[in-house]
């Protein structure tokens, strides 16, 4: 007799879109839909108020290739960097992130299914920018 399957949906917050102080405290990377790489970075909003949580950051990450310059990945990580470039092949670690606190733009995701927007419960908040670092 097969189990019964567990919900392992994660808890995502859903923030009003605006601007947030929040510290990075952790990176993973993962595999999405079997072939995208996808860099997550994890915020915990640190902003005294009415709204708390996490809000994960995205970036697409070409495999086995070298990140472009128009990448959203490589102008944040230049943008977080205190705006220096890395040199020729120098390795973009994500560890840049780790601790820093910056003041990020929230943005509200809104999934469909077939075509049709999902009902409000089913939205979430992702940071989709970092606006400055602040230490």
């Amino acid at each position: 007799m097969a189990e019964d399957p567990l919900c392992g949906a994660d808890y995502r917050p859903l923030l009003r879109n605006g601007t947030y102080e929040a510290q990075c405290f952790k990176y993973d990377s993962k595999f999405c839909f079997g072939k995208t790489r996808k860099l997550f970075l994890h915020f915990k909003i640190i902003q005294p108020g009415e709204y708390f949580g996490e809000a994960i950051m995205a970036f697409n990450i070409p495999y086995g290739r070298k990140i472009s310059q128009g990448s959203k990945y490589y102008k944040t990580w230049v943008h977080v960097n205190g705006w220096r470039k890395p040199s020729r092949n120098a390795k973009m670690s994500p560890k840049l992130f780790l601790n820093k606190i910056c003041r990020v733009r929230t943005r509200t995701v809104k999934p469909t299914v077939n075509g049709q927007k999902m009902p409000k419960e089913f939205w979430y908040s992702i940071v989709d920018t970092i606006v400055e670092v602040v230490q």
